[in-house]
């Protein structure tokens, strides 16, 4: 199959020794997907942290999954409803027994995923192709927004939705000193910011989890919607980072063309939703809510999925490194004092002006 990944030399015993179950419950996961199905079954060569994970033919995942990480098929089928094929249909398949683990099957999204792309990818192609994701970024944002609610409208809030405050607070507190004016700042604006239309983002929007078109970096899909979750709208662009440079040598590093992909993005989102540049203190106020996106996402560590301390450093030294990247660097060309910030304190007419003429980056 076009873009199968070649290293099959994954270790299991990580997953399994997280999940504190011996790493012969791997025999009884592959058991009960040779009986279930009668395609040729094999794991997957790359593994997640959160699952272990099993090809059946070329069409159909199984995923076993702890209670901690299991997925939520309501948030799987809105998913599905709302962005098409880009999420994969999901199904429950029960229990492994007293394993704890949960089974689910999922269509298998064609294509390969960013992270293999970019190993792979040569230079000349590369910037088309970084171009096309951002498009097609924009174009996931846009809509999800088509299927927007009002945040009395959120049935449940989920981990991350219902604790906003207390997170920035946290952060506003605890993070290293160059970032707390930064989280203040967006404290000061979180009621208008949970006044925004709420829509479903990914929650872990990684390389590793975005598949797309070998030849022209068509977003084909999303993996992994364990964390999605109604957030609002803007929080889920903190993405949109990844998608501007990539780890190099163990540091994330931008692309050269990263202020153009930047702007790209924004041009984008905006051409499809043309109402947003009648409400220019909304565009800010979305704007802000990509930076609180970028604070949830790389200023509180994973730790398991406990989510409730902020990265330190010495201890979270790769998250400090992106929070350092994304919040305080222009396009990762040199540091930024906190002016990179002033659209935020401009005039909201200024701000969509800059965007549009490309002059914001």
């Amino acid at each position: 199959m076009e873009g199968e990944p070649k290293d099959s030399g994954v270790s299991f015993a990580p997953f399994f020794d997280r999940c504190k179950l011996p790493t012969s419950v791997k025999y009884d996961c592959d058991t009960f997907v040779r009986n279930r199905y009668s395609e040729p079954a094999r794991p997957a060569p790359f593994q997640g942290y959160c699952s272990y994970t099993v090809f059946v033919g070329e069409r159909i995942v199984v995923q076993f999954r702890p209670l901690a990480h299991k997925l939520d098929l309501s948030i799987t089928n809105a998913a599905c409803k709302i962005f098409g094929p880009l999420a994969p249909e999901t199904e429950f398949l029960g229990e492994l027994g007293s394993t704890g683990l949960y089974v689910f099957s999922m269509r298998r999204i064609p294509g390969v995923s960013l992270a293999d792309l970019r190993v792979e990818t040569k230079a000349l192609q590369a910037r088309s192709q970084r171009e096309q994701i951002v498009r097609d970024f924009a174009h996931l944002q846009a809509t999800s927004w088509g299927y927007a609610i009002s945040q009395g409208g959120v049935r449940e809030k989920r981990m991350v939705g219902s604790s906003l405050r207390w997170r920035m607070e946290l952060m506003a507190k605890n993070l290293p000193s160059r970032f707390r004016s930064i989280a203040r700042s967006v404290l000061a604006d979180l009621p208008e910011i949970e006044a925004l239309p709420w829509t479903l983002s990914h929650g872990d929007f990684l390389p590793s989890n975005v598949m797309v078109d070998p030849k022209s970096g068509e977003l084909l899909g999303l993996l992994d919607w364990a964390e999605a979750e109604y957030l609002p709208f803007g929080v889920g662009m903190y993405g949109l980072q990844e998608l501007l440079g990539e780890d190099k040598d163990g540091h994330f590093v931008y692309y050269p063309e990263a202020k153009h992909l930047r702007n790209l993005f924004w041009a984008e989102l905006l051409s499809q939703l043309p109402e947003l540049s009648q409400n220019p203190r909304r565009v800010v106020l979305i704007r802000k809510a990509q930076i609180l996106g970028i604070f949830l996402w790389h200023g509180i560590a994973f730790d398991d999925g406990r989510l409730d301390r902020t990265v330190q450093e010495g201890k979270d030294d790769g998250e400090i490194e992106r929070l350092d990247a994304f919040l305080l660097s222009r396009s990762g060309i040199r540091p930024q004092k906190l002016r990179s910030f002033t659209p935020f304190m401009n005039s909201p007419v200024s701000f969509i002006r800059g965007l549009l003429s490309g002059k914001v980056c």
